[in-house]
């Protein structure tokens, strides 16, 4: 009898993450607007966390998200404290050594952004001496650091907004990102006026453009790597949640028509 007691915290344990779970844990940096940020009611809002919710509600498992700096997603979900990442998580190469993903659900542009009349030219050449901010520990950051790195000054920030911020007060002159939160968290609001996007966008799948391999594969619900059952349950609740319409519901009600490559 006790042996069979012993077994049950395990049980309950293993019920609670992964393939089968009736808890999922999801984390995401809410800075992102507006695919995640924090409401001045201190809710999580935004276009990812109104499809977290509808993948879970899918799966019929009950799905606790919380919100974490965005350098701390990863080493939760290895050791066990989270389950699952939706925050605009590319697939990069680097990332599938220690994470498996679902299928992505959009596809990410990037692009500079910069004061309204500066030069299209966004060579290495053109921007050197130049200062640029960027997230950290993204593939925007591995792409810039490899593309502009030797050229340029390059300021990284764990809160996306603080890039904004760095390119808003003068300290940075470009800033490079997700086409979308650019234009949506940034350029349509108060404090870009007078900013304005600047050069080409990069494509993760552009096969053209050896470096953007950097910028992944697209945009997907990141797992513990080996929890390959979960990342497929995440897949057949996205592929439910699109073709039930919900999908593009949900692009509409966040103004993002158009605007998503999914």
């Amino acid at each position: 009898m006790k042996a069979k007691l012993l077994l049950v915290p395990a049980l309950l344990a293993a019920s609670l993450s992964g393939f089968g779970a009736d808890t999922v844990r999801i984390a995401t940096d809410a800075t992102y607007p507006p695919f995640e940020s924090v409401a001045p009611d201190g809710k999580l809002v935004g276009f990812e966390i109104d499809l977290a919710n509808a993948i879970c509600a899918e799966m019929k498992a009950k799905c606790v998200i919380s919100n974490q700096p965005w350098d701390s997603l990863i080493p939760q979900l290895q050791v066990g404290k989270t389950d699952a990442l939706v925050t605009s998580m590319n697939i990069t190469e680097k990332r599938k050594t220690s994470l498996d993903f679902s299928q992505p659900y959009y596809f990410m542009q990037n692009r500079f952004v910069a004061k309204s009349g500066v030069a299209a030219d966004i060579s290495p050449a053109a921007l050197k001496g130049k200062t640029i901010a960027v997230q950290k520990s993204t593939p925007q950051e591995a792409f810039i650091q490899q593309q502009y790195g030797s050229v340029a000054t390059i300021l990284t920030y764990v809160d996306a907004n603080d890039a904004l911020l760095e390119l808003g007060n003068g300290r940075a002159d470009y800033t490079f990102g997700n086409t979308v939160q650019l234009q949506k968290g940034f350029l349509d609001l108060p404090q870009g006026k007078g900013f304005a996007f600047v050069g080409r966008s990069f494509d993760g799948r552009d096969k053209a453009c050896a470096p953007c391999a950097l910028l992944g594969e697209g945009v997907a619900v990141a797992v513990k790597k080996g929890n390959g059952k979960l990342a497929e349950r995440f897949s057949k609740a996205i592929a439910a949640v699109k073709q039930k319409g919900v999908f593009q519901q949900l692009l509409s009600k966040h103004g993002l028509n158009g605007l998503l490559d999914s």
